[in-house]
Parts: C-alpha cells; sequence; structure tokens
C-alpha cells in the first residue's frame, strides 16, 4: 500500500512535459481562393493532423508553460512551406522553433497556384486563446509596412511571397 502511494505521489513529478492543444484553423485567405488553390480539403487535412502529431512529439521533452499562440504556415505552389509563430504571449523559444521546424519540414499538400495561407490557433499547457485574435506575424508588418492596426486590408498571400 506505501508503494503505491509513492507511486502516485510521483506521477506529477513524471508529467512535466509540454504539450499543445490545437484550437482553431483560420484560413488567412477568403475560403474561395483557398479552395480554388487545393485539389479538395482532405491533403490540407492530412497536413494539418500530421503537423500537429509531430511538434507535440517534439516537445515533449520540453518543460511545460502555459502560453498561446498562432502557427502561421504558408504553402507554395512549389511545395515549400514557411512557418512563423505569432504570439502577443511568452512561447518559449524551444517550442516556436520545434513548431517553425516541423511545419517546415513535413511534406505539403498540393497547391496550385501562388500560396495557401493559414494558422493553426494553439495553446501550451492548458492555456487559452483569446477571442478576437488574429495572427499576422511581425515579419509581415515589415514586408507590408503597416501596424496591427491597418494590417487587416493587406493582401496576406502577396505579403508571404515577398517574404519568402
Amino acid at each position: 500500500m506505501k508503494f503505491l502511494a509513492t507511486v502516485l505521489l510521483l506521477l506529477p513529478l513524471a508529467s512535466h512535459a509540454a504539450n499543445a492543444a490545437y484550437l482553431r484553423i483560420f484560413l488567412m485567405q477568403p475560403k474561395e481562393v483557398m479552395l480554388q488553390k487545393l485539389n479538395g480539403i482532405d491533403e490540407m487535412d492530412q497536413y494539418v493532423k500530421e503537423v500537429e502529431r509531430n511538434i507535440n512529439k517534439e516537445i515533449t521533452t520540453l518543460p511545460e508553460q502555459q502560453a498561446w499562440g498562432f502557427l502561421v504556415m504558408a504553402v507554395r505552389e512549389d511545395g515549400k512551406v514557411k512557418a512563423w509563430v505569432d504570439t502577443d504571449d511568452a512561447v518559449p523559444a524551444s517550442v516556436a522553433k520545434a513548431m517553425v521546424n516541423v511545419a517546415q519540414n513535413t511534406k505539403a499538400f498540393t497547391v496550385k497556384n501562388g500560396a495557401a495561407v493559414f494558422s493553426l490557433g494553439f495553446a501550451l499547457d492548458g492555456a487559452d486563446l483569446p477571442v478576437n485574435k488574429m495572427p499576422f506575424p511581425t515579419e509581415w508588418k515589415e514586408v507590408s509596412g503597416c501596424s496591427n492596426e491597418d494590417c487587416a486590408e493587406k493582401n496576406v498571400e502577396e505579403i508571404v511571397l515577398k517574404s519568402w
């Protein structure tokens, strides 16, 4: 009985590993534009699921820290992927790096022309994703010359292709 009690006390110590929950997918372009770029939604869905699984495998050895953010991804017609982590929260650099590396090194889905741009809203270790937040990575602001207030009207695909 003492052994079982000791094991139960140690369980919280053994579970201190980062974990990401994926709460929302945001199309960064109008739905009609995205659908014209894809051969259906299934390939994109498979890519997203693989990225989610592989990120959680990569970050399982990293320490827990509650944080939220967006993993923004762009897939070009040549199959190349570029990714950014965008947040106002303190996402650990090791987690952000793992997310970007996984997204950029996972075989992408087919894009017929230009780039398909979307993001995953994520929460680390039980954090909440704020309502009414949309991603617009810092690099995009530099390329487009806009700030948060005037970025909404910008052409995301154009900005992504310039920032490649």
